[in-house]
């Protein structure tokens, strides 16, 4: 499930973050403490973020293939 997002400026997930897929620069990757997940482009702009790990596993390979 994709949640309303508004592209942020992230610090990239040094801290509370573990990236689980990394391809092109993008990130997909789940915060330790809620589980929630979140895609990075190349620039760690927060591009979407959702709940759903096997849903979002295919929307990161989707805006890799699309947007890089």
């Amino acid at each position: 499930m994709l949640l309303p997002n508004l592209p942020t400026k992230t610090m990239g997930g040094k801290m509370f973050w573990n990236t689980l897929d990394f391809s092109n620069g993008w990130k997909l990757q789940q915060n330790l403490f809620t589980g929630h997940l979140r895609i990075l482009d190349q620039d760690d702009v927060r591009q979407a973020w959702g709940l759903d790990e096997s849903n979002f596993r295919h929307t990161f390979r989707n805006f890799v293939e699309t947007r890089s």
